[in-house]
């Protein structure tokens, strides 16, 4: 019944969380604790945010915790024991992006390629026979070629460790034999949300409008009105960029991973029309009121200093922004082409937005809106944790006339259980929703916490119930009042 999902706190993830949930699939996210939050808290954190932003409540994902780089993800044999009863599905999107390690042991090494071998060691543990990898695009490393789907290993170079990683990766799990399905996903450069610039994560084209947006505003203007930033550019203005957003990412992967003809395939998800480096240039000398920079083609070129006729700031700043972009000087130069038919073939309806000057503008607004990702995220406290409240009623004791009921609790501090039940109270409390033909009760977490703390029945008058047939919603309700307040029932006797 559940889908196990790692990397859901990554740009990526918390996207396919989202929508996953949406589309009204379960979930289970393997989550590591942070220096200052659990891995619930964390999960919580990005589940508000979407809250806020769609206007409604969500379903909230089974949250184990874990590490990917530990063997078996380094979960306790209890939640081990439950994924294997529970989950047969696996969405594997944890990685980390760093270019460069210092051995195989260092990132990114450590997370995209052992992680990835401790993925498939669990998955073969467990019995997860359908396993989904989002490997990238970049596997392809140095191509002139049109790079095909189907293809891998065609003797190519890289530019740098997270590539080689991540072809490594990518092989073994291409090598797995257990699995029903094996089927990879091939993103290119990921950016964030077109419609609302959204992101959590700082690099690649950000670091280069980071910069922007940090220096040129202090510049004084000219004569013309305009401020300039001499920069040379060691390209020629036409190059590719395979630049995507990550709702059209998520958008597509959730296509294919509901397609059960679409499984056991790879895909390049890359934009039919990719932006050249010249527009990206134009659009943000657009946006800061700034000239200046110059193509100047793929040779040599000497290095900023002060022998240069301009003043300091303006060596300055092209020597600011030689080195910050110095990690991703390999791209500037060459971007591959992608074979997308089978993407198309699938997904063929769903457009890629285009990557123009309002998307362009949108990633500058948001980025400056959150700091570079310095504002403190909002988060509402949770004061009543529907899991541990209910488990804490939990009765050792077995009686008579015991009724399995499934909770899937929405909102701040919900979650999804399985709850056994009689009047006496509740009997047993397990994590995740019962098989099909137990009933279910769709209910906000703030239903139950007034209902709870008012001592009332109120907050379940107009209980959301899956039920089989032959069964009645107002029986099923009077019991789980029962069992959640034995006094509401008992004056109702």
């Amino acid at each position: 019944m559940y889908t196990l999902l790692t990397g859901a706190t990554g740009l990526v993830g918390r996207y396919l969380v989202r929508d996953l949930l949406l589309n009204g699939h379960e979930l289970a996210v393997v989550v590591r604790p942070s220096r200052r939050q659990s891995p619930r808290d964390r999960m919580e954190e990005i589940l508000q945010h979407w809250e806020r932003e769609l206007g409604r409540q969500l379903p909230r994902p089974i949250v184990l915790s874990g590490d990917i780089t530990e063997a078996s993800f380094g979960l306790s044999a209890e939640d081990a024991a439950w994924v294997r009863q529970n989950c047969s599905t696996i969405i594997h999107s944890a990685a980390i992006l760093e270019f460069y390690g210092k051995d195989r042991a260092a990132e990114p090494w450590r997370t995209n390629l052992n992680g990835t071998q401790n993925m498939i060691n669990l998955c073969r543990d467990l019995e997860i026979h359908d396993i989904h990898y989002v490997s990238t695009a970049y596997v392809a490393g140095y191509q002139d070629s049109r790079v095909m789907e189907g293809s891998l290993d065609v003797g190519q170079t890289f530019r740098n460790d997270y590539e080689e990683s991540k072809f490594m990766a990518e092989s073994l799990v291409r090598a797995v034999d257990f699995a029903d399905h094996v089927t990879v996903y091939r993103p290119a450069v990921i950016a964030g949300d077109s419609r609302t610039g959204y992101t959590n994560t700082y690099h690649g084209i950000y670091l280069y409008l980071r910069l922007m947006a940090l220096m040129i505003p202090t510049l004084p203007e000219g004569p013309d009105g305009k401020r300039y930033t001499p920069i040379r550019m060691r390209m020629t203005g036409d190059e590719r960029r395979n630049i995507i957003p990550v709702e059209w990412v998520s958008a597509v992967m959730c296509r294919l991973f509901e397609t059960p003809e679409a499984r056991g395939l790879t895909y390049h998800i890359a934009p039919e029309k990719p932006i050249s480096s010249r527009e990206i240039i134009e659009y943000c000398g657009d946006y800061f009121n700034s000239t200046g920079a110059t193509f100047c083609g793929h040779g040599d070129i000497d290095p900023p200093g002060p022998s240069r006729d301009e003043n300091e700031d303006q060596w300055m700043f092209e020597r600011m922004y030689w080195e910050n972009a110095e990690t991703y000087a390999p791209y500037e130069r060459s971007d591959n082409i992608f074979d997308l038919t089978n993407l198309k073939r699938f997904t063929g309806d769903i457009v890629c937005p285009d990557f123009d000057r309002t998307v362009m503008n949108r990633y500058i607004e948001y980025g400056n809106e959150d700091r570079w990702g310095k504002r403190k995220t909002e988060s509402e406290p949770i004061s009543f944790w529907a899991e541990d409240q209910l488990s804490a009623l939990s009765r050792n004791a077995a009686e008579n006339g015991v009724q399995m009921i499934g909770l899937d609790v929405r909102g701040p501090g919900g979650c999804q259980l399985t709850v056994e039940v009689s009047r006496a109270g509740i009997h047993s409390v397990v994590r995740g929703l019962p098989e099909d033909g137990v009933p279910v009760l769709h209910v906000s977490n703030a239903e139950i916490s007034d209902m709870a703390q008012s001592g009332t029945a109120r907050g379940l008058a107009k209980a959301d119930w899956d039920l089989p047939e032959g069964m009645s919603a107002a029986e099923l309700n009077e019991l789980l009042l029962g069992a959640l307040l034995p006094e509401v029932a008992g004056s109702r006797a």
